[in-house]
């Protein structure tokens, strides 16, 4: 005789164990043992009864705190109350099969399957003959319903507008459940795709967790078609080689991705929000933006702003619009303006108009730091005037003294000069409202206030790099200074820069006479075509002397 111990965590009807009975062979016999019925199958508990004798274990669903191992087998599904599957697992290998008393062989299927953008013509071929065989079709309101009517399945409503649900996300749950455990096959029809912004993946759980059998089919995801529609290529070579969806129904608080080219979903009645937030963080005003609605369909909408204009747009598409953000977004992707190659490190500095690439012409790698620059950072006071010439070297120098376990009391009693906007912009993440001497990013606009204040006879320390240029020291040499520069770090080319087609741009920016060196080394020349645009003095004429073929020491 075959003897089987079933432990149960749950109190059954009385039909439970003759059902189970009748799935063994003549010569099996099955010993009940019974458990607490408050007690949870949990990690340890599992554990304990798969080392034990345990065969099978009888057990709500929901009373499992414990991802199943594959030695673990649902052999059953006895029968259903309410939301919670009676389930019958196995914990050894034994010589029965149980598919006669299992309730999933009554189940129907579901498919949650993306309609795509709203015309029919894209609707994979798999959605359309998953359409004709189904016995019951869910959908929402972006499906064309007319084309719906071409199915014998039953239609079933279940559509979603913000303020004006029809039905909750928690009841189609459980309708795409009853359905499919009266047996039918069943096809939630979603929007778009169902795994974008379509709560696909709350359904396959959902059903999933109830021991439907569930599959997924992918559909044309609304961003796509709208940028079919408007010719906007959400990554270009060169333009945009990122690109983000996000949710697009709260600008104040949704979180906003890092990307070249952003696509905004259910985000029509924050259009304006939106454009102000962009802009707040960093992105330019004349960054291009296209609203589509009803993308794909005859009567599609295009409307395309700037940052700057959609900010203080009053008539905008409403819903189902779908935003795109970005440089591509332009109205004609064959000339997208003037595109300017920007060489900086920081994007947010471009000031000039029409589309701008970033590739920078500098990268910054710290030199290790020498006994005698520990000694000199222990001496500040020793110093009467500290003068930060970059952004590279605010940042070097802080990150040289906060590894020696100071910080910025360390400076007290320290004049403290900046070279630039950029540079006073870096002092003040480390706590120091520096105004820079001059407007100008220049040495020598920064040599002419020196002279002007008749700053002389300091001791004066600049933190730079090891390819500097020497105009601003001897410079202050020249007024009746004591100079010591303390070489932190070193400007090269960075190793991902790009070699883009010069021929396809308007001009070039320069931010420091760095990146124009760097330049001419990468390209090897600077075509006269282009714009050119440097930002101060000594870069300006530093470019000027290599676009004449001048080598500068």
């Amino acid at each position: 005789m075959y003897e089987i111990i079933l432990k149960s965590y749950q109190p059954v009807a009385d039909n439970v164990l003759p059902e189970i009975e009748s799935a063994l062979s003549d010569n099996a016999v099955i010993q009940w043992n019974k458990a607490n019925a408050k007690k949870r199958l949990g990690t340890e508990e599992l554990m304990m009864l798969y080392l034990g004798d345990i065969d099978l274990v009888l057990v709500h669903w929901s009373k499992i705190d414990v991802v199943l191992p594959k030695e673990v087998k649902i052999q059953a599904v006895l029968k259903t109350e309410g939301d919670e599957p009676l389930v019958l697992l196995s914990l050894k290998d034994l010589p029965f099969d149980f598919w006669s008393i299992d309730q999933r062989r009554n189940f129907g299927k579901v498919h949650i399957v993306g309609f795509g953008p709203g015309n029919p013509d894209l609707l994979t071929i798999k959605a359309q003959r998953l359409l004709q065989e189904a016995d019951v079709i869910f959908y929402d309101d972006l499906i064309d319903h007319s084309y719906l009517d071409l199915f014998k399945g039953e239609k079933r409503y279940v559509g979603k507008r913000k303020g004006q649900h029809s039905t909750r996300q928690d009841n189609i749950n459980e309708l795409l459940y009853q359905s499919a455990l009266a047996g039918n096959n069943v096809v939630r029809i979603k929007g778009g795709d169902p795994l974008i912004f379509g709560r696909g993946g709350e359904e396959y759980r959902y059903l999933n967790q109830r021991f439907i059998e569930v599959e997924i089919v992918p559909g044309i995801t609304s961003a796509l078609s709208a940028a079919a529609d408007g010719v906007i290529p959400l990554t270009c070579r060169g333009v945009s080689t990122s690109v983000a969806f996000a949710l697009g129904h709260d600008a104040m608080n949704n979180k906003l991705p890092q990307a070249d080219t952003l696509v905004l979903y259910m985000g029509a009645a924050q259009q304006q929000q939106w454009a102000k937030r962009l802009i707040k963080e960093g992105w330019p005003a004349n960054v291009s933006v296209a609203a589509v609605r009803n993308a794909s369909l005859p009567d599609q909408e295009i409307r395309r702003y700037t940052l700057g204009q959609l900010q203080n747009e009053e008539d905008l598409l409403p819903a189902p619009c779908l935003v795109i953000v970005g440089h591509t977004a332009t109205q004609d992707i064959k000339s997208l303006g003037q595109k300017w190659l920007y060489t900086g490190s920081d994007i947010n500095d471009y000031k000039e108009v029409g589309m701008v690439i970033h590739n920078p012409m500098i990268d910054i790698y710290s030199n290790k730091i020498t006994q005698c620059q520990i000694d000199l950072l222990y001496n500040l006071n020793t110093y009467d005037r500290l003068i930060f010439a970059s952004p590279f070297a605010v940042k070097e120098f802080f990150k040289a003294l906060f590894d020696q376990g100071l910080d910025v009391r360390h400076l007290a009693g320290l004049k403290i000069s900046s070279v630039g906007t950029s540079t006073s912009a870096r002092l003040k993440e480390f706590g120091l409202n520096i105004k820079p001497e001059t407007s100008e990013n220049s040495a020598e606009a920064f040599l002419d206030k020196m002279k002007k204040d008749q700053v002389k006879g300091e001791k004066v320390l600049i933190p730079c790099s090891n390819n500097r240029f020497e105009i601003l020291p001897e410079g202050l040499r020249l007024l009746g200074n004591r100079v010591k520069e303390m070489c932190l770090y070193e400007n090269q080319i960075p190793d991902n820069a790009v070699r883009h087609n010069l021929d396809e741009f308007t001009g070039v920016v320069f931010t420091s006479p760095t990146t124009i060196r760097h330049f001419f080394e990468f390209y090897g020349s600077f075509p006269d075509h282009l714009k050119v645009v440097c930002k101060g003095d000594m870069a300006q004429r530093l470019f000027n002397e290599l676009k004449n073929g001048v080598l500068v020491d």
